[in-house]
């Protein structure tokens, strides 16, 4: 049987005696004793065959506990007469070295292994022989379960046999002939009839099969292993994927994926807008101040606002464009504040800002962008260039001929999708009197209608970004992303932009159409069924549902073009370092303010494939 199980741990003593001279510790880490564990009682098989040594050199953990920082390594790891010895080496920081006196002191004396079995294992009369296994790391406990096992402890007496047969009645079944074991002897193992293919010592014909697979395996825990590490994944999370077998490469690139999307709530806390302002100097803080500060050059009246842009400015680490720029922290971005009504017939057409509630910049730009609201993966915060996983090409499967055909050796590819800041600008005017203004009512006006040209920015790229001139690179031109035919598109071919993207349509994935209002309006004209009420297009021209997925319109998509896709492939990064910049005369006889905000934002594709085009549309 291959199956893999979840971690499992067995410990053993070791004592102080011979240190060697570069200072490290001999150490027994397992030892083929009949040991106890949650799946009852075990031997390991300690043979060249049986013991994976991939990971090796293994890491020293100070318990078995989730998210441990090594403390030491274990490194040349030899398998002699039944125990897997190694030499102990502890790191220099101050925990680590603490753990090593206690171990030079006898005070700490054992080490349990956490160990994976990764190609079978072998049940019988409640005994289990673990053919095929690997040590992941190794942890210091208070009590040892394997007291047979210690520092260079020599085997006494032979090695006994441990015989392990076919049983006469039932055809690959495991008749086990009980012995006496010493604590410290590797069973000889004796192979006979269906078994053989289950354990080390296989016929011919078998061992390429075996071979293969369990190099495909090591390349597996290898990929999985090199992303934790490069992504500074926990080890205790690369341990786990490495025991669920289901876990390919392509699985683990999007749970790292999920990781810096998660993450990146955090990251903001180190980005350099982000300066640590209280919920109430949030709230006071007033674009509108700093933008009276500019015109007037006097920050006198803006104090608040001026320490907050030097703050910003001193960690980016340069000056602004010009004397007539600011930084707005992204606390500020972010905020949420109280709603504040300002009477109906109010003048200087203060009745159209009945009821605005002053939305944070954030949330006001996503609510703009057709891309963020089909569920394109926001990762906000960031710090430097980002670099996503990604699988590139996938293993081949291939079926046997027979018992003695070779498995013809593949592997995933595995890439990455590279995020930086890319500055786009959005441009507003606002007359003087209303910058004079200070309720949160004019402050929304000023941020909604910057966001509003931030999103539509933001979709522009998503949907068909050059990729060039400081432009990312969107979904339409995009190598890898499919076609469908869109001249007199019916019901068919809006089936098929869904079908076109095959495998990406996993279940749960944030699937939709996202076209031109043009576009939707001509779907809602056209049924699926002649002759009954089914549009195409369910819904109004913003928003609908099409073949049982959301649609939405965007007056930044390519005339006559359609896109669908598994949206949460699409990445929007966020760097959050807003300036924003005032033009005094935008138009000087009318008294008109020109406003600009310069954003740092990036678009990316992880897999082009997940995405179609329907062009030409008609």
């Amino acid at each position: 049987m291959t199956q893999r199980i979840a971690t499992q741990t067995r410990t053993v003593n070791f004592s102080q005696d011979g240190f060697s001279d570069d200072g490290r510790i001999p150490v027994v880490i397992s030892t083929d004793a009949i040991v106890d564990v949650a799946d009852g009682p075990e031997i390991l098989v300690h043979t060249i065959d049986a013991v994976d040594l991939t990971r090796a050199p293994i890491p020293i953990i100070a318990t078995h506990r989730s998210n441990q920082m090594n403390v030491g390594v274990v490194e040349d790891i030899q398998l002699v007469n039944g125990q897997q010895r190694g030499m102990a080496r502890f790191g220099s920081r101050v925990e680590a070295q603490e753990i090593a006196n206690d171990v030079a002191n006898k005070i700490l004396r054992s080490v349990s292994v956490g160990y994976a079995r990764i190609n079978g294992y072998i049940r019988k009369d409640g005994v289990l022989v673990t053919t095929r296994w690997m040590p992941t790391h190794a942890a210091i406990v208070a009590e040892p379960a394997d007291t047979g096992a210690g520092f260079f402890r020599a085997s006494e007496g032979v090695v006994p046999e441990f015989e392990l047969t076919a049983a006469p009645e039932e055809v690959g079944a495991v008749e086990v002939v009980k012995r006496e074991l010493p604590p410290t002897a590797t069973p000889a193992i004796t192979l006979k009839g269906a078994i053989m293919a289950e354990v080390n010592e296989a016929p011919a014909g078998h061992n390429a099969g075996n071979t293969d697979s369990a190099a495909m395996e090591r390349l597996r825990i290898k990929t999985l292993t090199d992303l934790g590490r490069q992504h500074n994944i926990a080890d205790d999370q690369v341990r786990a994927w490495i025991d669920d077998e289901k876990c390919s490469p392509d699985d683990a690139a999007r749970r790292v994926l999920n990781v810096l999307v998660a993450r990146s709530g955090d990251a903001k806390r180190i980005a350099p807008a982000e300066i640590g302002m209280t919920r109430k100097e949030t709230e006071r803080f007033s674009m509108l101040n700093a933008v009276r500060a500019v015109l007037n050059k006097d920050w006198s009246k803006a104090g608040l606002e001026l320490e907050a842009h030097q703050a910003i400015q001193q960690r980016l680490g340069g000056n602004p464009l010009n004397e007539h720029t600011f930084y707005v922290p992204l606390e500020v971005q972010s905020r949420q504040m109280a709603q504040r009504d300002m009477t109906v017939a109010g003048a200087s057409g203060s009745n159209y800002l009945v009821g605005t509630q002053n939305m944070s910049f954030i949330d006001l730009l996503r609510n703009r962008s057709v891309c963020m609201r089909m569920g394109a993966r926001m990762m906000s915060g960031m710090v430097g260039n980002v670099t996503i996983p990604k699988q590139t090409a996938a293993t081949t499967s291939y079926w046997l001929a027979n018992e003695s055909t070779a498995i013809t050796e593949g592997q995933p590819t595995l890439g990455q999708l590279s995020l930086s800041p890319k500055h786009v600008g959005a441009y507003t005017e606002i007359t003087r009197l209303l910058a004079l203004q200070s309720s949160p009512d004019a402050e929304s006006l000023v941020m909604s209608d910057l966001a509003q040209s931030v999103g539509l920015a933001v979709d522009l790229a998503g949907f068909s970004g050059a990729g060039s001139g400081g432009e990312p690179q969107g979904i339409i031109g995009l190598s890898g992303v499919g076609a469908v035919t869109g001249t007199s598109i019916a019901y068919a071919g809006v089936l098929e932009c869904q079908t076109d993207i095959g495998n990406a349509l996993a279940e749960g994935s944030p699937c939709g159409y996202a076209t031109t209002p043009a576009v939707a309006a001509l779907l809602m004209q056209r049924v699926k069924f002649s002759g009954t009420a089914s549009p195409l297009w369910d819904g109004s021209v913003l928003n609908g549902t099409v073949a049982g997925m959301p649609g939405m319109s965007s007056a930044q998509m390519d005339a006559a073009t359609m896109i669908f896709g598994a949206w949460d492939q699409l990445i929007i990064a966020e760097w959050g370092s807003l300036a924003i910049e005032v033009n005094p005369f935008a138009n000087f006889q009318a008294g008109i303010i020109g406003v600009r905000a310069l954003y740092a934002v990036d678009v990316g594709v992880r897999i082009p494939g997940a995405f179609t085009v329907a062009g030409t549309i008609t």
